[in-house]
C-alpha cells in the first residue's frame, strides 16, 4: 500500500501538470498561429496559411472524447452560419489512425477534417488535454484559446467570433 502522504505528492504532480499545459496553450494568444500542413481525411493537403485573411476556429480533438464530438457539432453549425462572412472550421483529429479520424469526418462534418498522426501540431499548439478550440483573426494571429468543453459555452466562441468578424 502507497503511504498516503506519497499519493498526495503523486497527485499534486499531476494536478500541477495538467494546469501547466492548460495554461501553456493559453499562452499562445496574441502570438502568430504557428503555421502546419496536414492531409485532410478526404485525401488534401491543407496549409494553415492558406486560410490568411479568413478568421479559422481551429479545434483539436479526438473520436474517444465525447466532449469533442459535441463542441464541433456546435461550431458546425456556426461555421455553417457565418461561413461566408469568413469563417472557416478546421478540426485536427489527433486520432492514432486514419481510420479514427475519418470517423470524426463521417459524422457529417462539413469542415475540414486533418489528421495530425504523430501529434506534431498538437505539441506545435501546446494542446495538453481535448478539446481544444484556437481562434485565429484574419492576419494570422492567435485570439483566443478555449480549453475543454461546457454545455452552453457556444455563447462565448460565437461572442468572439462575431467580434473578430466585425475587425
Amino acid at each position: 500500500m502507497i503511504p498516503r502522504a506519497a499519493r498526495v505528492k503523486t497527485l499534486t504532480a499531476v494536478c500541477a501538470l495538467v494546469a501547466c499545459a492548460a495554461a501553456a496553450a493559453a499562452q499562445l494568444a496574441g502570438m502568430p498561429a504557428p503555421d502546419f500542413v496536414l492531409k485532410s481525411v478526404a485525401g488534401r493537403n491543407v496549409r494553415l496559411s492558406e486560410f490568411r485573411g479568413e478568421v479559422v476556429m481551429l479545434s483539436f480533438g479526438a473520436t474517444w472524447c465525447g466532449d469533442c464530438r459535441a463542441q464541433l457539432t456546435q461550431l458546425n453549425e456556426m461555421q455553417t452560419r457565418y461561413h461566408d462572412a469568413g469563417i472557416e472550421l478546421l478540426a485536427v483529429s489527433l486520432d492514432q489512425n486514419a481510420k479514427q479520424a475519418g470517423e470524426m469526418a463521417a459524422a457529417g462534418a462539413g469542415f475540414p477534417v486533418l489528421h495530425d498522426v504523430g501529434g506534431e501540431v498538437g505539441r506545435l499548439y501546446e494542446v495538453g488535454k481535448v478539446p481544444v478550440v484556437v481562434l485565429i483573426d484574419r492576419a494570422g494571429v492567435v485570439r483566443k484559446v478555449f480549453e475543454g468543453y461546457r454545455r452552453g459555452a457556444e455563447a462565448q466562441y460565437l461572442e468572439s467570433v462575431q467580434a473578430l468578424l466585425r475587425e
